[in-house]
C-alpha cells in the first residue's frame, strides 16, 4: 500500500457517508459502466480506489500498488429489474413525475422513504467505522436497471470525496463512456497533497464564523440542541421544486429594486434562491429573535491560495471545501427584511470572503493544525444551517449516452434527477440544512431537512405549496 495522510480538510465531516444518487432516463449497460470506471480509477484516479485506515489515532488513505481481481478498485453491484420502473404503482413516485398544483410556482414534496433501496446495496457501509473495518475500497457504486430508467448510487465516506470531487470523477467517467480515449483524460496523481503547505503549527485560534466553546457553553449548546430534537423528534427531508422562470422573475425584481435605490450592486441567482428559501422556511416566525447562523460551503479549487498563490490546476477528487459564514441575523429578519435586503446580505458576505485570501489561508492553517478539533457553528441557543450548492458539481449535465442498451442518436441518456442519501454512525442530525441539487432547462431542485412540526408550520403559513 502507498499511504497518504488525511488532512484537516478531509476530516471536516469524518462521520458522514454520502451517496450521490443519479436517475438516468434510459436503460444502461452495467458491464460497460463498470469496465469504464475500473479503467478510469486504475489508470487516472488511483486515490478513488484507496482504503481508509486509522493508525495511531490518524486517518490515512491506503492505495494499493496494483489493482486486480483480488484487490478491487471499486465495490460495484448491480440489480436488474426486467420491467419499467413506472409499471409498478407500488414503487415510490419520483419527484419529477409528481403532479404539482401550479407548474409555474415553487412546491415541495416529501423524500420517498424507499428510494434509497435503488441507490445503495445491502453491503454498503453506513458509518466510517464500517468503512475502515471492511478494508475495502472507499468507493461503492450500485446500479439498479429498469427498462425505462437507470439508478446509479455513488457512495463514499466524506473523508474521500466532496460534491465537486464526485462530479470530477463522474465527468471523466462519462467522457470515457462516450468515446474519449483514456490517454486524453487528465488524471489525479496518487501522491498529490495540495493542502500540505497549510500543515504545521499556527497562532490562529479558530476559523472565522465558528465558535470555540468552553465546557459550560458546550453543555448549554447540547441541551438546547437535544431539547429541539425532543420537542420535534420526527425529522425528514423534502425535495423543493423551483421553476427557473419564477427564480429569474424574483431576481429581476431584486435588481430593479436595487436600481430604484440608486445602487449599482449585483446579486446572483444563487443569492436570490438562498434568500428566498430561508424567507419561505422561516418567515412565519415573526417574533423569533433567535440568532440564525448560515454557512455556505464553498469550493476552494479555484481560489489563488495554493503553492505559488495559484488555483488548483489538476482535477482533484478529495475534499477541497470550506464554508462562508453569513453574518448572523435574528430569525424574525426573514419575515421583516425584503428579499432584496436578504440577497444583498448574502452577496456582501460572499464578496468579503472571496476577497480575503489571507483570512482563508489562516482558516486552512487552523483546520490542518487541528484536524479533529470540534468547533461549533453557532453559540448556545442559536440556530445554524448549512446550504450546499451542488450545481457546481454539474451532476445535471452528465451524459451517459455511450452506455445505452438501445442506442438512439436522437436522445441522450440524461440525468433527470439527483437524490442524496446521508448516513452516519453517530446519527448525525441534518436538521435545518440542505443542498441545491441540480438544474435542468426548466427547474432547479433543492433538498431540505427539518422536523415534522417545522414542516407543518410552514405548510400552515402558505408560503409554498405542498405536494
Amino acid at each position: 500500500m502507498r499511504t497518504i495522510p488525511c488532512g484537516g480538510v478531509d476530516l471536516g465531516a469524518v462521520d458522514m457517508i454520502l451517496t450521490t444518487g443519479l436517475i438516468i432516463d434510459s436503460r444502461l449497460d452495467a458491464g460497460q459502466l463498470e469496465n469504464r470506471l475500473v479503467t478510469l480509477i486504475e489508470q487516472k484516479f488511483p486515490r478513488a480506489g484507496a482504503r481508509i485506515a486509522l493508525r495511531n489515532g490518524a486517518y490515512e488513505f491506503q492505495i494499493p500498488e496494483k489493482f486486480g481481481p483480488d484487490v478491487p478498485c471499486v465495490n460495484f453491484t448491480v440489480e436488474d429489474h426486467p420491467e419499467a420502473y413506472r409499471a409498478d404503482p407500488s414503487r415510490p413516485t419520483l419527484p419529477m413525475d409528481l403532479k404539482v398544483p401550479s407548474p409555474s410556482l415553487p412546491s415541495l414534496s416529501k423524500v420517498p422513504d424507499a428510494l434509497d433501496q435503488y441507490l445503495r446495496s445491502s453491503s454498503c457501509p453506513h458509518s466510517i467505522d464500517a468503512v475502515i473495518e471492511s478494508k475495502l475500497p472507499i468507493l461503492y457504486v450500485h446500479v439498479s436497471l429498469f427498462d425505462d430508467l437507470t439508478f446509479i448510487g455513488i457512495t463514499a465516506s466524506h473523508i474521500g470525496f466532496d460534491a465537486v470531487g464526485t462530479g470530477t470523477l463522474l465527468d471523466a467517467w462519462t467522457r470515457l463512456i462516450n468515446g474519449t480515449s483514456i490517454g486524453a483524460i487528465e488524471g489525479m496523481p496518487w501522491d498529490v497533497q495540495p493542502f500540505a503547505s497549510f500543515a504545521g503549527p499556527t497562532q490562529i485560534t479558530k476559523r472565522r464564523g465558528w465558535f470555540d466553546l468552553g465546557i459550560l457553553s458546550q453543555m448549554m449548546f447540547i441541551v438546547y440542541f437535544v431539547w429541539r430534537l425532543f420537542w420535534d423528534s420526527n425529522e425528514y427531508g423534502v425535495f423543493v421544486r423551483v421553476p427557473k422562470a419564477f427564480l429569474e422573475e424574483e431576481k429581476r425584481k431584486v435588481m430593479e429594486e436595487l436600481k430604484e435605490k440608486g445602487s449599482g450592486e449585483w446579486v446572483g441567482s444563487s443569492d436570490v434562491l438562498t434568500a428566498w428559501w430561508y424567507k419561505t422556511a422561516l418567515g412565519h416566525r415573526v417574533k423569533d429573535r433567535t440568532s440564525f447562523h448560515l454557512h455556505l460551503p464553498v469550493n476552494l479549487r479555484d481560489k489563488a491560495i495554493f503553492v505559488g498563490q495559484s488555483a488548483l490546476k489538476i482535477p482533484y477528487i478529495n475534499n477541497a471545501v470550506a464554508s462562508i459564514p453569513i453574518p448572523a441575523l435574528p430569525v424574525k429578519a426573514f419575515h421583516d427584511e425584503s428579499l432584496t435586503d436578504l440577497a444583498i446580505h448574502i452577496r456582501h458576505a460572499i464578496l468579503a470572503y472571496n476577497a480575503d485570501l489571507k483570512g482563508l489561508q489562516e482558516d486552512l492553517h487552523w483546520r490542518c493544525a487541528h484536524p479533529l478539533q470540534v468547533l461549533f457553528p453557532c453559540p448556545p441557543g442559536g440556530e445554524y444551517s448549512f446550504q450546499t450548492n451542488w450545481r457546481t458539481a454539474g451532476f445535471g449535465a452528465l451524459d451517459f449516452s455511450g452506455a445505452q442498451v438501445r442506442w438512439d442518436t436522437n436522445q441522450k441518456a440524461r440525468v433527470v434527477f439527483v437524490c442524496p442519501v446521508v448516513t452516519s454512525g453517530k446519527n448525525q442530525p441534518m436538521r435545518g440544512s440542505g443542498s441545491i441539487l441540480m438544474e435542468d432547462e426548466q427547474v432547479i431542485w433543492l433538498a431540505q431537512v427539518k422536523g415534522a412540526k417545522d414542516w407543518e408550520e410552514i405548510r400552515r403559513s402558505g408560503s409554498i405549496a405542498f405536494v
